[in-house]
């Protein structure tokens, strides 16, 4: 498959920002092995997993993520675990967590939407765009949910502080979430509507171009 020679330079600057993130993970979860800090150990070896992601979905179901979804991904876990808790960003900054919260929503509703993008011109099923729409609302909102359910548990059990002022900055988070789940799923709506939408149609075309075999065989 031929690539436009702009995606092989974002292909590249992929591989280096992931690999840079990847090594910043390691660099704290090797020391913490040995140290015995199993709170350590676990999250940075959940974030190396959640890198890995990508790759190991486009080896099983071969599917390609545009370089840019995939290098604001590394660059918000590193943004989150390594600036955000081990630098002490969410406390020096206070609009550091809601950042990052409306960033990941946008993100994840995207992932979201990319999916039943797929889904929707395969003609493998048949959704409206205001359906489309609610998935990748549901979607990014979903998974916020879960986060906060993650950091909840991990307060609990672990005796960590992931929540900081409890009830207040869980529903903030929740708020934040809902408002990029609802920016994304507006502009998906409008893109399949009118083919408009500037930040949904870059990933959108680039989605497509990567995986131009694999629609055309599922077609």
């Amino acid at each position: 498959m031929k690539i436009p020679l702009r995606i092989k330079d974002n292909l590249k600057a992929h591989i280096i920002v992931s690999t840079l993130v990847r090594l910043s993970f390691l660099g704290v979860l090797i020391p913490s092995v040995f140290e015995r800090n199993y709170l350590l150990v676990f999250i940075s070896g959940f974030m190396l997993f959640v890198t890995l992601l990508p790759s190991m979905i486009t080896r099983r179901y071969q599917i390609l993520f545009p370089p840019e979804l995939e290098i604001t991904l590394s660059l918000f876990l590193y943004a989150s675990f390594i600036l955000g808790e081990m630098k002490s960003y969410y406390l020096t900054y206070w609009w550091w967590d809601i950042m990052l919260h409306s960033f990941a929503a946008f993100m994840v509703g995207l992932i979201g939407f990319l999916m039943m993008y797929a889904f929707y011109m395969t003609k493998k099923i048949n959704m409206s765009p205001l359906l489309t729409g609610l998935f990748s609302f549901s979607f990014s909102l979903s998974i916020g949910a879960l986060w906060e359910i993650v950091e909840f548990g991990i307060d609990y059990f672990l005796g960590f502080n992931m929540q900081k002022s409890g009830l207040i900055d869980t529903m903030t988070d929740l708020i934040v979430d809902a408002i990029g789940a609802i920016v994304v799923a507006t502009l998906g709506f409008i893109y399949i509507k009118s083919g408009e939408a500037y930040i949904i149609k870059k990933f959108v075309e680039r989605f497509v171009v990567l995986n131009k075999r694999l629609l055309k065989r599922i077609r």
